[in-house]
């Protein structure tokens, strides 16, 4: 659909509110029209005549017509604001929901900033068009027409003549409509590299600090930033190329009016009413007309804007095209295929040709140099990614062919980092959840040993943690994400780098909990530090995306293979890091 059609779509249940509003409208309208007719009766009954009654006529009516189109104004503009605030939100929610809904390929190769530039300045570019731009073109449209008939009924010979000069500042118009929204389209992609750019800085100012690259990254920034001059320059000349032109043309029609009025009352066939009168329908259709090239260049802005937002909405979902069977519980293995998968834009495999089984109820480790496709196990295993080669079963069953989100029900996820929300400690436990009591909550809690720090909270656990949790530690951090995975009471649990920021003692203590609160539950753990995973039923170890060997910790470092390798080089890192 055209962008056009699209947002009809969004007005369409409002469409009685915007029928009032019309009404309003041409009311304003209407009432412009008037009281330009009634300039000349005014001039020529009272000032030229000298009739009291007129004048009497002319005290009363003028407050009694302003009053009537303050109303009207006030309906028009209440009316139309209702719609756009409207409209959206529904936008807003449209684009949040959908924004989910894609697959996390979207977002591979997608900076953050650029999506939220759209669904900040873009949606309220185009928020501001849906509220200002009806009532200004419907309005002044209307007020324009009402105006030229007024023309017509004083003098159809001057009003053909200032119509017939209009089209030239028109076609002037459409040439630099054109420019506007082409330039309008590059700057706002000018304005997400701006946003990226402030984006990167502000999340990574410890490194600029700690590598004095104050300097550098205000050059890179500059140079942003004279991106976004250029095209946005090309917007403003277009932008103030209108006045003037339209000054000019109104000028020109207004020389011609004024010398052929001028004849026509000096000769006694038009009287000074009907000339006034004229002088002042056209001055009056000056404010709409500029109102109207006003909205022009809004317009395009904003249509640049719209478009941009129902890109967003054009990306295909990560959802199938049939109700797929779910995932119920698993009975005998998860297995890895001859799997492979390269991420969008790369020209390496993360994975290649991959086989490997984890069994029901066994402690499972995937280990390796860094790159070898550890964390992208952990995201096919949740189906956040599909295999572009071979595939992963379920008791056998080809995991496309079951409902993703059945499946990430009944799979546990704790990460490196431990992501919270700015939201309180019960709904970051309980997230996901549609129903939950604050005694399951507190009971997780408790299991990882996390209640007795978030009851000593300002307000336990109704305390808002802000953002990211940062008020915490990593290591209190991590507890609430075991916490919360524990609440879930996942059948599987994969555990990716869970203790990899955390220091000595706090490792110690997490990796405690872990071995207490997953007893009896599939466990895929994903690590760096082979010492955490040496008690593992199997370890699989992985190298540049396949699988180098596989046993037991004792069996490996038998084999003399990578993993002794590396478990022997962490060893010796580790003895120099605590000799004194």
């Amino acid at each position: 659909m055209t962008v056009r059609r699209r947002l009809l779509r969004y007005v369409k249940p409002y469409l009685g509110r915007f029928g009032w509003a019309c009404v309003a409208m041409a009311g304003v309208s209407a009432i412009n029209g008037l009281g330009i007719l009634l300039l000349k009766p005014i001039v020529d009954e009272v000032f030229i005549a000298k009739d009291l009654r007129m004048l009497a006529l002319a005290v009363a009516g003028v407050p009694l017509l302003v009053a009537l189109k303050a109303v009207a104004s006030y309906v028009q503009n209440y009316l139309m604001s209702w719609i756009g605030q409207r409209v959206s939100q529904q936008i807003r929610e449209d684009l949040f929901r959908h924004l989910h809904l894609l697959p996390l390929e979207y977002y591979s190769g997608l900076r953050g900033a650029d999506v939220l530039s759209r669904v900040t300045g873009d949606l309220t570019l185009a928020q501001s068009a849906l509220t200002a731009l009806p009532v200004y073109l419907i309005r002044d449209t209307l007020t324009v027409l009402f105006l030229v008939a007024s023309l017509f009924k004083l003098d159809w010979r001057f009003a053909l003549l200032t119509v017939l000069g209009s089209p030239l500042s028109l076609a002037a118009l459409w040439v630099l409509s054109r420019k506007m929204r082409d330039a309008s389209r590059q700057s706002q992609i000018a304005v997400d590299r701006l946003h990226h750019r402030f984006q990167e800085s502000v999340q990574g100012m410890m490194t600029v600090k700690a590598f004095n690259y104050e300097a550098g990254a205000t050059e890179k920034f500059q140079e942003e930033n004279e991106s976004f001059f250029q095209p946005m320059m090309r917007y403003l000349r277009a932008t103030a190329l209108m006045n003037p032109l339209l000054e000019l043309g109104a000028s020109v029609m207004v020389a011609a009016v004024i010398w052929f009025g001028g004849r026509e009352v000096i000769s006694g066939r038009m009287t000074p009413g009907a000339f006034f009168a004229f002088m002042g329908a056209m001055l009056a259709a000056y404010a709409p007309i500029k109102n109207l090239a006003r909205v022009n260049a809004e317009g395009q802005r904003a249509w640049a804007s719209a478009e941009r937002l129902f890109q967003i909405l054009d990306e295909k979902t990560a959802l199938p095209r049939k109700r797929m069977p779910a995932f119920k519980h698993l009975a005998g293995s998860v297995r890895l295929e001859g799997v492979g998968f390269r991420y969008p834009g790369a020209r390496n495999w993360a994975l290649r040709g991959l086989t490997l089984e984890i069994p029901k109820g066994a402690r499972t480790a995937i280990v390796g140099p860094n790159g070898c496709g550890k964390t992208t196990v952990t995201k096919l295993l949740l189906r956040l990614h599909d295999p572009l080669e071979g595939r992963i079963t379920f008791d056998g069953v080809d995991a496309r062919e079951l409902d993703a989100s059945s499946i990430r029900a009944r799979v546990g996820l704790v990460s490196a980092d431990a992501v919270l929300f700015n939201d309180t400690v019960f709904q970051n436990l309980a997230l996901g959840r549609k129903v939950v009591t604050l005694s399951e909550v507190e009971a997780a809690a408790r299991a990882v040993g996390a209640d007795e720090f978030v009851t000593a909270l300002p307000e336990g656990y109704q305390t808002t943690l802000g953002d990211w949790g940062f008020s915490l530690s990593f290591g209190q951090r991590q507890k609430l994400a075991i916490a919360r995975m524990l609440l879930k009471d996942p059948e599987i649990v994969v555990l990716d780098e869970a203790t990899a920021h955390l220091d000595g003692p706090s490792r110690e203590d997490v990796l405690s909990v872990l071995g207490t609160a997953l007893a009896g539950r599939t466990v895929v753990t994903i690590a760096h530090d082979l010492s955490s995973v040496a008690p593992a039923d199997r370890i699989f170890v992985l190298n540049n995306g396949g699988l180098a060997e596989s046993g037991t910790h004792a069996e490996l470092m038998a084999a003399r293979g990578l993993y002794r390798r590396l478990f022997e080089l962490q060893s010796v890192a580790r003895d120099s890091a605590e000799a004194p």
